[in-house]
């Protein structure tokens, strides 16, 4: 509950709650200061008085006039002032409460899981920052720039949306990774279909559709002429295996290794020798564990590691001869 919120008298706080709670959707933040305001015997207690009052009101508006020997024209300006209230309260809740984009930033070496409002899960990689927003017509994630891997609970109703430039990566329910590093996106399935459109003034064109076991490569923001290439075979085990600290490079320069393996730690590996950066390679690497990671690097660059205070430099006999 914001700051101006916990100045309110109990009763104030709980209707907010109660029309929150009536509402059927709140952040995972908001579900947890929830709890935690329930948690005082007294907060519990006028929240329980409100539920009260509203099922008085339900029995009210379903039940005949019946004879009563307190006059209900006495009850009535206060049944109607109990309408009011709850009317203002839910107004003043939507306010409170209504959707926002919410962000989700990893450093250097981090990785976050958040679960999200409706149970599905995202997962966000080292040095990655994402947003989502959850409307009651649509799930969207913002991806900026990074990596995420999502694990989407089922809704026809409501599309979950990945949003990455131009383009949007759209799924029901679905297991997929969705990386964007220097303008370049990859997604990749591994369990279920996913659709990829791209967005524009003019409307929305699908570019692409995926299925477990497919990874496509695009520039992240695509000219209107541009076509997606066929996606390439991915063993569906190795989608999201960032998650267990292991990196696989398929035909990658060693500069996009490099880069990468960076990511995972702050102490960095620089190659010694700026002509090792363009050599191709295919390599997995378990980074939980770098000193074995970069002995892996070393030996299939034919080099050898020299350690400073500051950082592993990384060179080899055929750079120094100028191969």
């Amino acid at each position: 509950m914001s700051s101006d919120a916990t100045k309110l008298s109990r009763q104030d706080q709980a209707a907010r709650w109660f029309a929150a709670e009536r509402a059927g959707v709140m952040l995972v933040e908001q579900r947890a200061e929830f709890e935690a305001w329930k948690a005082d015997p007294r907060n519990l207690q006028a929240l329980n008085a409100m539920r009260e009052l509203w099922d008085d009101l339900a029995v009210l508006k379903g039940r005949e006039p019946a004879p009563s020997k307190r006059p209900l024209s006495r009850f009535l300006p206060f049944a109607a002032a109990a309408v009011v209230l709850v009317i203002g309260v839910f107004a003043s809740a939507n306010l409170l409460f209504a959707p926002a984009d919410t962000p989700i930033v990893t450093a250097e070496g981090q990785q976050k899981s958040q679960s999200m409002p409706d149970g599905s899960v995202i997962a966000v990689n080292v040095a990655s920052t994402v947003s989502y927003k959850f409307t009651e017509t649509e799930r969207r994630v913002t991806l900026l720039d990074g990596e995420a891997a999502f694990s989407v609970k089922p809704d026809p109703d409501k599309p979950f949306v990945v949003r990455v430039g131009d383009l949007e990566v759209r799924a029901v329910g679905t297991s997929f990774n969705v990386r964007q590093r220097d303008g370049v996106l990859q997604v990749a399935v591994s369990e279920g279909q996913v659709q990829l459109c791209r967005v524009t003034a003019a409307g929305d064109t699908v570019i692409a559709d995926l299925s477990a076991g497919q990874l496509l490569e695009i520039p992240a923001s695509m000219g209107a002429a541009a076509t997606a290439p066929p996606p390439a075979s991915i063993p569906p085990s190795q989608v999201s295996e960032w998650r267990m600290r292991v990196v696989t490079y398929e035909d990658a320069t060693v500069q996009e290794v490099v880069e990468d393996f960076n990511r995972y730690f702050d102490r960095k590996l620089r190659m010694a020798q700026p002509s090792l950066l363009e050599r191709r390679v295919t390599v997995r690497l378990q980074v939980e564990n770098r000193e074995r990671a970069i002995e892996i690097l070393a030996a299939l660059l034919d080099g050898k590691i020299a350690s400073t205070k500051e950082e592993d430099l990384l060179t080899t006999s055929s750079a120094l001869a100028g191969n």
